[in-house]
């Protein structure tokens, strides 16, 4: 999930059917997931400013499929 978001960040995250055909979950359970994951248990290799891009990114998403 991590390094599906890191390729698609810049683009303001994956598209919604690619993340159904990948995972097999809609994209607001896959970006729930990666932002309690990333609050929960950042993965310490990405670079500070990227993680917390990350983070906003899947904080948008789940706010828009709300």
């Amino acid at each position: 999930m991590v390094a599906f978001e890191v390729r698609w960040c810049a683009l303001g995250g994956g598209p919604a059917e690619t993340i159904m055909a990948d995972f097999g979950m809609d994209a607001a359970a896959f970006f729930r997931y990666l932002a309690e994951y990333l609050e929960l248990s950042p993965p310490t290799p990405l670079r500070p400013d990227l993680l917390e891009r990350m983070k906003a990114v899947a904080r948008r998403r789940v706010w828009l499929a709300t």
